[in-house]
């Protein structure tokens, strides 16, 4: 065993170094492959701490990664499982056969304790990398060549090689944000608020904050993500990368929809980077593909299809704990690169219940710390019409949008601006995100408005009628409630109905058992009140 071990730097004879024996612990190597087995509960937890390259022992490596395999393809995890796929890989000899498999189990005092065992063994890891990056600094160090500081240096660069990659796993005060924050910008008066510079409007104000999770939601065929390509047109235009990560359409209809608003196919290739995940990622896998983006150092990052990804990510969308872990797992580490992410989502179809909330609640308004836009409908988007929807702030934490906003009236939200996509065409569509400035001479809009306006009032005649035929049928005085319960439809419409009835007297109340007003037919003549 001790023979099946990673070359380490080894004292030569004449240096003062007593043991240069490498950092490791065999018990915690054991205990953590022991817990993994025991209980699949432990190996999501221990994947976030290990990629498999910290073990000491390259067998360990080599079981842990068949353990992973099998969690991953969704098979059982056990001795008799784990032993058929390694023997399919022909690693089954090689790491000591069953016996050994059946030796790591016994050697677990808790398996609870996974991912305890697997901290002391990244530790040990970094410990051990440090060392073998510093051997050659100390040759330099001890033949006493060059500048102190150039020395310092090349020590300082070679132990941040050392430990590159370990991210959010590192016990680094600044990582974790468990640190004091330095309050001189702010109480000299240098602190400027951020402002919002990725995406346009028409006249040049930003959409969106860099380096935070900003959003969008709205009814399904709002123009979610018409914005978002909009955006992506203003960035890649001004030379940047941008990411699009799609858990709802295909590269097809992405790609078909940029070409239409007129971006330039070599910027496409060069400067669009379009993903369509497929499947769970395991916690590896999803670091190692957000470093992958920040290695582009695109300015902003599209997440089409919230609900879609926390279905494929095995989260359960109405739970505040699940939607705050998805803004852990992908949302802010993508935030952490740099670029401005901005996740598209639905809305509920009742705008009397929407509020300014996605589906899930408000959980994940918290999550943001940019701009959050409610995108409402208009007119509907299509070939050879004008489609209009517009961006509303439903949030807006850094303070810097708002105030490019126009009160929204009897709206709580402020009107931020307008998507009007007009098109010519199956070839091509003008796109626009116009200012907030009211255009009362437009027909068509207030076409609309006075469309819906009779359109409600049309209801409201209709639930009149409705309620007078029930109240003549009753045999006694109805409450509202049993009257709301007995008229299909809103109860908001029966009410509005009921209320107008009764001030126009032709429909009377009395208090019944309880102080319950209750509704009746005025009489007629020759009837007894």
């Amino acid at each position: 065993m001790e023979d099946n071990v990673r070359p380490f730097p080894r004292a030569t004879a004449d240096e003062d170094v007593p043991n240069r024996t490498p950092p490791r612990d065999q018990a915690a190597e054991h205990a953590v492959l022991g817990s993994m087995v025991l209980s699949a509960n432990v190996i999501p937890d221990v994947v976030e701490i290990l990629e498999g390259r910290e073990f000491y022992w390259p067998i360990h490596e080599t079981i842990y990664k068949a353990i992973v395999g099998l969690a991953t393809s969704g098979q059982p995890v056990d001795p008799i499982t784990l032993a058929d796929d390694l023997r399919r890989t022909g690693d089954l000899t090689r790491i000591g056969g069953p016996a050994y498999l059946h030796d790591l189990l016994n050697a677990v005092p808790s398996a609870a304790n996974g991912p305890y065992y697997a901290e002391k063994i990244r530790d040990a890891y970094i410990r051990r990398e440090v060392l073998r990056a510093t051997a050659d600094a100390e040759t330099k160090l001890r033949s006493g060549e060059g500048e102190l500081a150039d020395v310092l240096d090349f020590v300082q660069e070679k132990i941040n090689r050392a430990v590159e990659g370990t991210g959010p796993r590192t016990s680094s005060d600044t990582a974790t944000g468990w640190t004091f924050s330095d309050l001189t910008p702010v109480l000299d008066g240098t602190h400027k608020p951020q402002q919002p510079t990725i995406g346009a409007r028409d006249d040049g104000i930003g959409l969106f904050y860099p380096g935070r999770v900003n959003g969008i939601q709205g009814e399904s065929e709002a123009g979610k993500s018409w914005v978002a390509l909009v955006s992506c047109l203003v960035e890649m235009n001004r030379g940047n990368h941008v990411a699009y990560l799609d858990f709802e359409d295909s590269e097809a209809g992405v790609v078909s929809r940029l070409l239409l608003i007129g971006a330039n196919p070599d910027d496409i290739a060069r400067l669009f980077h379009y993903v369509r995940p497929g499947s769970t990622p395991t916690p590896v896998q999803l670091r190692q593909f957000i470093a992958r983006i920040g290695d582009l150092g695109p300015s902003l990052i599209i997440v089409d299809g919230v609900t879609e990804a926390m279905v494929m990510m095995g989260l359960e969308l109405k739970e505040n704990t699940e939607i705050a872990k998805f803004g852990r797992m992908l949302l802010r580490p993508l935030a952490d690169t740099g670029a401005a992410v901005v996740p598209l989502d639905h809305v509920v179809k009742s705008t009397e219940s929407r509020g300014r909330y996605a589906l899930g609640g408000v959980h994940k308004l918290n999550a943001v710390d940019g701009v959050q836009y409610m995108l409402e409908a208009v007119r509907p988007f299509g070939i050879n019409t004008e489609g209009r929807s517009r961006l509303r702030v439903a949030k807006d934490r850094p303070a810097q949008i708002r105030r490019h906003a126009l009160p929204g009236g009897r709206n709580p939200m402020h009107w931020f601006a307008d998507l009007v996509i007009r098109s010519e065409g199956e070839e091509f569509a003008a796109a626009h995100l116009y200012p907030p400035v009211q255009h009362n001479d437009d027909p068509q809009e207030t076409a609309a408005v006075k469309d819906k306006a009779a359109q409600e009032e049309a209801d409201i005649k209709d639930r009149e009628a409705a309620v007078l035929d029930v109240l003549a049928k009753a045999t006694e005085p109805m409450s509202k409630n049993a009257l709301e319960e007995l008229i299909p439809g809103r109860a908001s419409v029966t009410r509005r109905a009921l209320t107008r009835l009764v001030h126009a007297g032709r429909v009377v109340t009395e208090q019944g058992p309880r102080k319950a007003t209750l509704h009746r037919l005025p009489p007629t003549g020759g009837e007894k009140a």
